[in-house]
């Protein structure tokens, strides 16, 4: 690893070098393996020759990933999953949370492409929102930064889908890409569907195996895994009837994870 960075008062962006990660597309995902914990599925935060994750420590497994220290070592495997298809000219990018983390590399994608970006930041208070600088970095090149906190410290005080209304009647967008919390993004969809908006969405759900063995990010039809984590409003569609329904019950792998293809990631690697 080449740093772990404490980008807010609850997240740390953890960088490292590999070049599978270096040619990933936003919003895929890698499985990260902490010895003697259980694997985590994390949205790559950064994508070039330094790749990243942005891990809030809610677990075991994701607080020793923390803690770790440059030069420390880390086990990636993936990308996996399949990220946000750039289209239009126009496009508003809704982030919630640690949501917000594989927003930044698609937002960075479609500035670098010449596209027109705003961008909703939202969290419970200023100091929780992730990666603030590089948000501010874009706002430099022409994006628009439009921030929402439920304590009102920063930016309009409420949840991420309050400003939308007025935000869609003001502007025209090509596209909507949202990620967050499952009750942010079934609102934006439903807004974005109203308003005649194609949208893509970045969905959670407990991702065990990675490579649609196990069964357990199933919704509906899909596994987040390998159809997701980013839906169109084609798929979304589908699951209008099951939002918030729990997944199907876990598989097993046998061998599970130690015969999967890990790579040691080390500083200089």
């Amino acid at each position: 690893m080449e740093s772990v960075e404490r980008d807010s008062n609850i997240t740390y962006t953890i960088r490292f070098r590999d070049e599978a990660c270096s040619k990933a597309e936003p919003g895929q995902f890698v499985m990260i393996w902490v010895p003697s914990e259980n694997e985590c599925p994390m949205s790559l935060s950064e994508i070039g020759a330094l790749a990243a994750i942005t891990v809030r420590p809610v677990g075991r497994g994701t607080e020793k990933l923390c803690k770790k220290k440059a030069g420390e070592t880390i086990w990636v495997r993936g990308p996996y999953g399949r990220g946000f298809a750039t289209k239009g000219y126009s496009n508003l990018l809704v982030g919630g949370g640690t949501g917000i983390a594989p927003l930044m590399p698609l937002a960075e994608k479609l500035v670098e492409s010449g596209r027109r970006v705003t961008l909703i930041l939202a969290g419970q208070t200023a100091d929780t929102i992730p990666l603030l600088p590089r948000a501010r970095r874009l706002e430099k090149q022409g994006v628009e930064l439009i921030y929402v906190t439920e304590d009102g410290s920063l930016g309009f005080k409420g949840v991420a889908t309050d400003p939308l209304s007025n935000i869609l009647k003001e502007s025209r967008f090509d596209q909507i890409y949202t990620c967050g919390p499952e009750e942010m993004i079934k609102k934006i969809y439903y807004i974005a569907k109203a308003n005649k908006i194609p949208i893509q969405a970045s969905l959670e759900r407990y991702i065990k195996c990675s490579i649609s063995l196990c069964g357990s990010c199933a919704i509906g039809r899909y596994l987040v895994c390998r159809d997701g984590p980013v839906f169109d409003e084609k798929q979304l569609k589908d699951f209008e009837s099951i939002w918030g329904k729990p997944a199907l019950k876990p598989g097993l792998i046998k061998g599970f994870p130690t015969e999967l293809p890990f790579r040691k990631i080390h500083k200089g690697a």
